[in-house]
C-alpha cells in the first residue's frame, strides 16, 4: 500500500499490464503532461487488477457481450481522460514458474479472488494444482492461464478441473494462439484444485460395463448359501 501505485511522468506509449494495484491512495495519478499509455494486453490476456475497480463480471468475449464470466470486468477501468484499462482483472494475479518447455521458460498465471498457495506441477503424473482459500460460503473463482504447449504436452488439449475431487460449480474455457484460459467457480473456504487429463469419452461405456459386471458377480457370490 502506497500513496501512488504507479506514477508515470512525461511518457507516451508505455505498456503496463498484469500488475496488482491494491489499496493505494491513488493507483495511477494523472500526469501534468498529456500522456497516453496502454494499460492492458488485449483480450483474453487482460489488463491489471485494481482494488478500486467497481465493475462486475457477467460476460466474456472481446466486447464483453457473450453470456458467462471470464475473470475480466465487463466495463473498462478509467484512469483519466486519456487512459483506461479496457480489460481489468477481477482478482489479483499470481504468476508461477512452470519450468522449461521446448527450451523456453514458461509461466502459469492465476487470477482469483481466493488466496492461492502450494502451486505444483507434476509432468510425470500430468497434473497441475494449487490450493485456494477464502471466506466460508463465498463464491470463489479462478482463471488459470496456461501456455498451449503445456496443455498439449500434459493433456493433449483434453483436461478436467477438479475441486477437492469434484467438478467446479461452473467452468468456461477458451484458447488463443499461445495460451489456454480456464475459468471456474466454487464455494469457499479451503480447497485443493487440480487439473488432470480428461478421461477418454470412448472408454466410459466399456468401463461402466466392466464395473457393473464385477458388481453383479460380487453380489451373486455373497448371496450363495
Amino acid at each position: 500500500r502506497n500513496l501512488h501505485g504507479i506514477k508515470i511522468h512525461y511518457s507516451n506509449g508505455s505498456v503496463i499490464h498484469h500488475n496488482n494495484f491494491i489499496n493505494n491512495t491513488i493507483n495511477a495519478p494523472e500526469d501534468v503532461y498529456p500522456n497516453v499509455n496502454t494499460w492492458d494486453d488485449g483480450y483474453p490476456s487482460g489488463g491489471n487488477y485494481w482494488s478500486d475497480y467497481t465493475g462486475v463480471d457477467l460476460y466474456h468475449g472481446p466486447y464483453q457481450t457473450e453470456t458467462g464470466s471470464d475473470g475480466i470486468g465487463d466495463t473498462p477501468h478509467i484512469l483519466d481522460a486519456r487512459n483506461e484499462d479496457r480489460f481489468p482483472l477481477m482478482g489479483p494475479i499470481s504468476v508461477f514458474d512452470a519450468g522449461a518447455w521446448n527450451g523456453t521458460s514458461r509461466e502459469v498465471h492465476v487470477i482469483s479472488n481466493s488466496t492461492i498457495s502450494n502451486f505444483h506441477l507434476n509432468k510425470t503424473e500430468r497434473t497441475l494444482g494449487f490450493n485456494v482459500a477464502g471466506p466460508d460460503y463465498a463464491v470463489g473463482f479462478c482463471r488459470v492461464t496456461i501456455p498451449n504447449i503445456m496443455v498439449q504436452d500434459l493433456w493433449q488439449n483434453n483436461y478436467t478441473v477438479l475441486v477437492d475431487g469434484n467438478l467446479p460449480l461452473m467452468t468456461n474455457n477458451w484458447t488463443d494462439g499461445t495460451h489456454t484460459y480456464i475459468y471456474f467457480t466454487y464455494l469457499h473456504s479451503e480447497h485443493e484444485v487440480v487439473i488432470i487429463p480428461e478421461f477418454p469419452v470412448h472408454m466410459i461405456l466399456p468401463l461402466f460395463i466392466i464395473i457393473t459386471l464385477y458388481t453383479i458377480v460380487l453380489r451373486r457370490r455373497k448371496t450363495k448359501p
